[in-house]
């Protein structure tokens, strides 16, 4: 994951998926429910929700 790549992870709260950047420059809230799903790091993002997948 050098460069980063795009990847489907899983919300918690409400099981939504959605795709994130692995190495984002600010936070990733899920989209309907409003939880944090990744927290950047500066480098590789901190997952708060399963990853499931890399996006092809």
């Amino acid at each position: 994951m050098a460069r980063g790549e795009f990847l489907t992870v899983k919300c918690g709260e409400c099981g939504n998926e959605q795709v994130v950047f692995s190495k984002p420059a600010q936070a990733v809230e899920c989209i309907v429910c409003d939880t944090e799903i990744a927290e950047s790091t500066g480098g590789t993002a901190r997952f708060n929700a399963k990853v499931l997948s890399a996006v092809e």
